[in-house]
């Protein structure tokens, strides 16, 4: 029963809608097979499919904020499957002194995210009189120069950001083995994706 609970807690709201719509029309199935009339010719099962169709479409948009330097900054309705491209057009494409490889265009967004595009001299080019060192675009020397990361630690940053794809939030630096809490507090006011 624990594995049911688990499984049915696990689904989005469309696919909860789904299941119970399905479960309804199995009880009503069950009901009627039973009943002294056999009402089962009977069954009108045409709304299942309008709330199937409905719940496709409660969750087919999500809601990104999308700030920095862009010129309409915002919070942004987009369709599932939408790329960090799409979120930053509607918010009016990026200023003159954006840095565009401060974010990855072509990912895909996430319900609740918030896009940050970095000015250019928010970005770390190997000197020290920016601001953030981007994570998703740091060489091993940049890494190196974040307090407690050595040459074998920023080669790992550098793994698991491949293997990844980049970094979408930073606290999954603390996926990064030898990354704890106080090594992330001491690195992570100095990153930026």
């Amino acid at each position: 029963m624990q594995k049911v609970m688990n499984w049915l807690t696990a689904l989005s709201l469309s696919q909860k809608v789904v299941v119970g719509a399905l479960a309804v029309a199995v009880l009503y199935l069950l009901g009627t097979s039973f009943s002294s009339e056999n009402q089962a010719n009977k069954l009108d099962l045409s709304y299942v499919g309008d709330i199937a169709s409905e719940s496709s479409q409660v969750g087919s948009q999500i809601f990104v904020h999308v700030a920095g330097e862009v010129k309409k900054p915002g919070l942004y309705a987009v369709e599932v499957g939408s790329r960090v491209e799409d979120a930053i057009e509607l918010a009016g494409g990026m200023t003159s002194s954006a840095f565009e490889q401060s974010v990855n265009l072509a990912r895909m967004v996430s319900d609740g995210e918030q896009i940050v595009v970095l000015d250019k001299s928010q970005v770390s080019s190997g000197g020290t009189n920016s601001q953030f060192i981007s994570l998703n675009n740091a060489t091993l020397e940049q890494l190196e120069s974040l307090p407690g990361v050595g040459p074998a630690m920023a080669s790992r940053i550098i793994e698991h950001r491949e293997s990844i794809g980049s970094f979408s939030d930073l606290t999954q630096l603390k996926d990064v083995s030898g990354i704890g809490d106080k090594l992330y507090a001491k690195i992570s006011k100095d990153l930026t994706l």
